[in-house]
């Protein structure tokens, strides 16, 4: 058996796939198992996300990650790995205009998820220098991460699997990875984590948000 790491990539995965679904209640350890063959032995599913900063817009939207977090870190062989976001003032055109310097320009907020790239990158590297691993997977679709890749692949001469969860395919990563494959869009729908389940002592009760089904 392999003993085998995973790195989710969070922000590219909901972008690339879950946003727009009813599948975002997943079980990470089970879509992951779902990704490779039987014998990789998965130690551990490291999950890199960032918390959504309240907006009183969409306030559900905070509450949303709040229970799906605490659902993961209540679950067998996943690691939460956090972030943060980061908001700044900017101007952004809101309509095209033949002349860049006459386009109309609106006041906005933008927000940036800050440090789950590096803490990922930083993760795999850390893994691949104390021996954690025999194989390495990234499920992002983010070209940030070649370096590693590339040095865990070539130098360190482990193999490093790569699956993206967007439409596009990504040619860099496909390059450098000791395998690479495009996520099938239906595979989510397939690995949700139970509708409701206890945990703790006292057996508290998680349940899925009625708006993700």
């Amino acid at each position: 058996m392999k003993r085998t790491i995973v790195y989710i990539d969070g922000f590219n995965l909901y972008y690339g796939l879950l946003r727009g679904t009813c599948a975002k209640w997943l079980d990470l350890y089970a879509f992951a198992k779902a990704l490779l063959a039987p014998d990789h032995d998965i130690l551990v599913v490291k999950y890199f996300t960032s918390r959504v900063n309240y907006n009183k817009r969409t306030p559900e939207k905070k509450e949303h990650q709040e229970v799906y977090l605490r659902a993961l870190a209540h679950r067998e062989k996943i690691e939460i790995i956090e972030g943060f976001y980061k908001t700044r003032d900017a101007k952004l055109p809101f309509r095209k205009e033949p002349c860049i310097s006459c386009r109309p320009y609106a006041d906005v907020t933008k927000t940036e998820e800050k440090r789950s790239d590096v803490n990922l990158a930083t993760a795999m590297m850390a893994d691949f220098h104390s021996g954690a691993a025999d194989c390495f997977v990234v499920i992002s679709g983010d070209a940030d991460f070649i370096a590693p890749i590339d040095y865990i692949r070539h130098v360190g001469k482990k193999p490093v699997l790569v699956f993206n969860p967007h439409r596009a395919m990504s040619g860099h990563l496909k390059k450098v990875a000791s395998y690479y494959k495009d996520i099938p869009r239906d595979l989510p729908e397939k690995c949700q984590l139970p509708e409701s389940f206890t945990y703790g002592t006292h057996d508290r009760v998680i349940t899925r948000p009625a708006a993700w089904k």
